[in-house]
């Protein structure tokens, strides 16, 4: 989709393709920190690439719209800065923006307050607008832990703002010190710290999901193991500077060497992916029909994606019952559009259309309460 620009600007500096929705001036950094000091008011940053459809989609659906222009306008100095061009390249470097769109909400003295990525719907962009201003900002969270809360709630919720925000390395700092002084690393909260930054390979923390990881999956679910199973298969793949995966033969001795208690569980794991990789559809079906068979999953996520892949692959009516069993599971456990989705194809495959079209519909409305696109859903009701 290609985004229109207005053919004329406002003298001032602001750019011609918001002139009716959020003013996005046009202007060096340095000028804009200093307006930002002279106003007190926050800079906002759209940090996009010329390539980037979230980024387009925002500048289509999202920054024309009246409601956000009006608390962005109000509350914020505007600006856009192509993170390959120009001053773009060293702000890119500066704020660590690794994804795009990136939002930066910067002080007058070039610190940063908060920080978002991704395509973001108008009213979670109002929501953005409030907490960049709040004590839940990223700068006013930064304050907080420095002078020295360490409560495991609120260590939590600022080290997965950073992480979202790909800020993976302050977050390892901030786990890391925070479980150093936790005396129990068994307990729930600290469990979830930890599957959030498990650290490299062989150190404290993910010598604890090896050798804990039954206990984990009980309170925790089964991301547990996915956790052990990436850093096993980066770490081998990184030692033998191996590009692409290996057989699962190839990796099964390393498997049994690093978590032999584990390898029933990690090696087909590693197997389906490795067969999907290679486009073995046939044997990935085979080895997860056979693998959740035998280990249920309580991820509503990875339950999702396990039921999309055999809507997408398989004829079989045995593997479909199967999937529907396991889309449904995720429902359960979690509602949201994709799963609904999901199961409503599955319906639709199976030829229960009235199921199709009841689910088609409930997956509709979580759509639109997210501002998601939803047309082909809308497919299984014509």
């Amino acid at each position: 989709m290609k985004i229109l620009l207005f053919l004329s600007f406002c003298s001032f500096g602001l750019s011609g393709q918001q002139a009716t929705g959020v003013a996005f001036q046009r202007a060096a950094f340095a000028d804009l920190l200093a307006q930002a000091q002279r106003e007190e008011k926050l800079l906002f940053i759209d940090a996009y690439t010329t390539w980037c459809g979230p980024c387009k989609m925002m500048d289509a659906k999202v920054f024309p719209d009246t409601a956000v222009a009006e608390v962005f306008n109000g509350r914020f100095i505007n600006a856009k800065f192509d993170m390959e061009q120009g001053e773009g390249k060293a702000l890119a470097e500066r704020y660590s923006v690794a994804a795009y769109p990136t939002y930066l909400f910067v002080n007058g003295e070039g610190e940063l307050v908060h920080k978002a990525v991704g395509y973001i719907p108008k009213s979670a962009l109002l929501e953005l607008a409030d907490v960049a201003i709040s004590d839940q900002s990223l700068g006013a969270m930064k304050e907080r832990y420095e002078a020295g809360d360490r409560s495991p709630d609120f260590v939590s919720h600022y080290a997965r703002t950073l992480t979202t925000n790909y800020e993976q390395a302050q977050a390892d700092r901030v786990i890391g010190e925070y479980l150093e002084g936790a005396a129990d690393w068994s307990a729930p909260e600290n469990v979830s710290l930890i599957l959030d930054s498990p650290g490299e390979l062989g150190g404290s923390r993910m010598n604890f999901l090896i050798s804990h990881a039954g206990e984990v999956a009980k309170t925790s679910g089964d991301r547990v193991y996915g956790v052990i199973e990436r850093a096993l298969v980066n770490d081998y793949h990184r030692s033998n500077r191996k590009r692409s995966l290996v057989a699962p033969e190839e990796i099964q001795p390393y498997f049994e060497a690093q978590a032999p208690a584990l390898t029933d569980r990690l090696l087909p794991r590693y197997a389906m992916m490795f067969y999907q990789r290679q486009n073995d559809m046939p044997a990935y079906l085979s080895l997860a029909a056979d693998y959740y068979g035998k280990f249920p999953s309580s991820d509503y996520a990875e339950l999702n994606t396990l039921a999309w892949n055999f809507y997408e692959h398989s004829s079989d009516t045995e593997q479909l019952t199967k999937a529907i069993e396991w889309a449904k599971k995720s429902v359960e456990l979690r509602p949201y559009y994709p799963n609904l989705d999901t199961l409503a194809w599955l319906y639709h495959k199976t030829g229960q259309m009235d199921k199709a079209k009841s689910t088609a519909r409930l997956a509709i409305e979580y759509a639109k309460a997210e501002s998601l696109d939803y047309s082909e859903t809308e497919k299984i009701l014509q």
